[in-house]
């Protein structure tokens, strides 16, 4: 069973997803000093991680997930036990490089990114 992908395509399951609420709030405060906040709105904040994630998984991650742009993620949601789409930006994208001695090979470890609803 599939449990992550950007875009549209797969990718290793991460080790954690962490679904919670982003609250959209304006704060400001009155002439008596009493704080108003006017509640907007409230979006999805996704966290992600993996313990090691192969180069392929890293390239793709990195390339579908630029600074500059939004991508599609769907993601296995606790909740509902049903897979959820939603559009977002990542933020955050953190990761150490490790070398594999018995594959022989560069992989990632402890691959960290977020992505906040759009």
């Amino acid at each position: 069973m599939q449990f992550f992908k950007i875009n549209g395509k797969d990718v290793t399951a991460p080790k954690e997803i962490t679904v919670s609420p982003e609250h959209l709030d304006k704060a400001e405060r009155t002439l008596d000093g009493t704080m108003v906040i006017d509640i907007i709105g409230t979006k999805k904040k996704v966290d992600v991680s993996w313990e090691y994630l192969p180069k392929e998984d890293m390239r793709l991650l990195t390339t579908e997930t630029g600074s500059d742009r939004f991508c599609e993620i769907t993601f296995h949601d606790d909740k509902t036990g049903e897979l959820a789409t939603i559009t977002t930006r990542a933020e955050n994208l953190t990761y150490m490089p490790y070398y594999d001695w018995a594959k022989g090979q560069l992989i990632w470890k402890s691959v960290s990114v977020s992505f906040k609803q759009k």
